[in-house]
């Protein structure tokens, strides 16, 4: 016969700390702070804690009880999380209607995944991408998060009540949380490709679930002492500070977009954050005086208020774009006061059952005067709140019929034409220039006019949705070169699309402008590229991408490579795109024919001057 557990738990203080810890490296990533490369992995710390909590509660009552009231639990999941999540998106959509109609549009098509629990289904099935964030993202995008906490709180507790009449159900219960979890991690490795959108991996229930359930894991440990290794509570909190250091130093230092974090990283974070909260709850050190400060316990109390408001706050205000520090100031403390009003006058009542203590005095049948004066008040006053609900209720549904809607999709949809209008131009120009490869051989180019250079030289290049914009131009400029360009299409790719070139395509032109990095990070591609190359020209080119972070280190890279390198060449996109709003898009990152023409002017004035460099270094040999 399994030990009684004790209904009572006792309140760690210390868990808020850690809880404060995560969301302030992940309101620092969104400010696009240096200091939190990998910031989200904040989120990966509250699917721990989460789940520990919750599967300790579940216990509890399997114990006190033998079974789990769901009706109730769930009642107690709907009142922590419904009541904020949807006084932040109502006022969210009200205030986008007035001054970003963009992000009021997106905000609309959301708001009900957001509200309900499916989020990051509804991302996944819509295959939202970078270029449906274009112009804005929507500022429900974080409820993602909030939907698989969701989701997990309906699956877990069936599972746990269908295991619980098992003998031994403590060692039932781990073995099965741990399966469960390791099927998890290894989806996450497998359905994740480092050359594709990881959309798909980083939203899914199946591929994120398992942070929760090591975090139950911890919690039945706590609970049943299913591993005996007894371990000294001075030794657990050398465990414990061990793992928070290396947490710290993951989301400071990990790129958010390293392949490490799919295979095995995300895993890694979440067993040291469960670390954390078993060495807090049973040891005494140092690390508990830290975690349990006061301004932690204030933040941690915070936390899912902060974690709902700031998002839409940054998106609205700076548009995902890096801010001044004074913006930055201000974001932070409009996040905070807000989370402090949704805190006190929402969550906090609501929580402790407000509107169930409401109904009961409404109900109730008075014995004197004093009781029936007290009724009337309630009564009143609940009343006005649900007058005030209804009107806003209707006041939202007027707003999201009848306020006119401005979306950047039919903008997106004429890029995926373009795009599809491009593959079939460069496959004609690849056939153009075999057939004439047949018929003439390649003359030198040093007896040839800038024109006449221009106009014969053949060059490849491999692009993404940026230069789907410039193919146009990029024909004018260079009439017998080739444009291969892809929506989405990230700098690991590319590397493979020259392999093509090369392998099956016989490509076999003068030189080859790599122009990607707005999708994500370099990695190790300059290195590998060049080396395909050979004794070719290669043109590199910075990028444009504001609302990224590792644009400028993308930029960096490819100008300490071009200064180390024989024949590699810069085309300075990000200089000469500088100070001209007149380019852009309204994602500031996507051209307009006036951006794309200078762009083409960029590669032209490049590729000029760099095949005139190669011929006196050809004439010298």
């Amino acid at each position: 016969m399994e030990k009684k557990i004790q209904k009572k738990r006792k309140y760690i203080k210390e868990i808020d700390g850690l809880r404060a810890l995560a969301v302030i490296m992940v309101l620092a990533y969104h400010l696009k702070m240096p200091f939190a490369k990998s910031g989200l992995l904040g989120v990966t710390v509250f699917f721990v804690i989460s789940g520990y909590l919750i599967t300790g509660i579940l216990i509890n009552e399997i114990e006190e009880s033998g079974g789990v009231d769901l009706k109730n639990f769930w009642l107690r999941r709907i009142r922590r999380l419904l009541p904020a999540v949807l006084s932040m998106a109502v006022v969210m959509i009200f205030v986008s209607a007035v001054v970003n109609r963009v992000v009021f549009t997106k905000g609309c098509n959301d708001l009900l995944s957001a509200v309900f629990g499916y989020n990051n289904w509804w991302q996944i099935f819509r295959k939202v991408s970078y270029f449906e964030n274009a112009g804005a993202p929507s500022p429900f995008t974080h409820c993602w998060s909030l939907a698989i906490e969701t989701q997990f709180y309906l699956i877990y507790p069936i599972f746990l009540i269908l295991l619980s009449k098992a003998r031994n159900r403590g060692k039932v219960f781990a073995a099965v949380t741990a399966v469960l979890a390791m099927i998890s991690v290894v989806l996450m490795g497998v359905l994740y490709s480092p050359d594709g959108d990881p959309s798909r991996v980083y939203y899914g229930t199946d591929t994120r679930a398992f942070s929760l359930l090591i975090g139950a894991l911890a919690a039945i440990q706590k609970e049943y002492h299913i591993i005996k290794v007894k371990l000294r509570g001075k030794l657990w909190a050398v465990i414990g500070s061990i793992s928070i250091l290396i947490l710290i130093g993951m989301m400071m230092l990990i790129s958010s977009y390293s392949s490490f974090l799919y295979y095995g990283g995300q895993a890694i974070v979440s067993v040291l954050a469960a670390f954390v909260v078993y060495a807090v709850t049973v040891s005494r050190s140092l690390l508990n005086i830290i975690l349990g400060s006061s301004i932690l316990k204030w933040i941690g109390d915070r936390s899912y208020s902060i974690y709902l408001w700031h998002y839409p706050i940054i998106v609205l205000m700076s548009g995902g774009k890096r801010a001044t520090w004074w913006i930055v100031i201000l974001e932070v403390v409009l996040s905070v006061g807000f989370a402090e009003l949704s805190y006190r006058f929402i969550e906090t009542p609501v929580r402790h059952g407000i509107i169930g203590e409401y109904i009961g005095i409404i109900n109730s049948r008075p014995h004197n005067r004093r009781e029936r004066h007290r009724q009337i008040q309630v009564a009143r006053r609940s009343l006005k709140a649900m007058a005030a609900v209804l009107a806003t209720g209707l006041a939202l549904s007027l707003c999201i019929a009848f306020v006119p809607k401005k979306t950047t999709l039919d903008t997106v949809a004429k890029r995926e034409k373009k795009a599809t209008e491009v593959t079939k131009l460069t496959n004609q120009k690849l056939k153009e220039q075999k057939a004439k490869a047949k018929k003439t051989a390649k003359t030198s180019k040093s007896t040839m006019t800038d024109e006449e250079l221009l106009k014969n030289v053949q060059m490849l290049l491999i692009g993404d949705s940026i230069t789907v914009d410039v193919t146009d131009y990029f024909y004018k400029v260079l009439p017998n070169s080739i444009s291969d360009t892809k929506i989405g299409r990230s700098t690991l790719t590319g590397v493979k699309v020259f392999d093509e070139y090369q392998t099956q395509k016989k490509w076999d032109g003068d030189g080859v402008i790599f122009a990607l990095g707005t999708n994500g990070p370099m990695y190790d591609t300059l290195g590998r590229i060049r080396q395909k190359v050979g004794d070719k020209p290669l043109f590199l080119t910075t990028v444009h991408a504001p609302k990224e972070d590792f644009e400028g280190s993308n930029n960096e890279e490819i100008r300490k490579f071009v200064k180390e390198h024989e024949h590699t060449y810069l085309i300075d996109w990000y200089t000469a795109s500088a100070d001209h709003p007149e380019y852009f898009d309204q994602d500031d990152t996507h051209l307009l024919p006036k951006g794309a023409e200078a762009y083409a002017q960029c590669i032209k004035d490049a590729v000029l001057k760099a095949m005139r460099a190669e011929e006196k270094v050809n004439d010298k040999v």
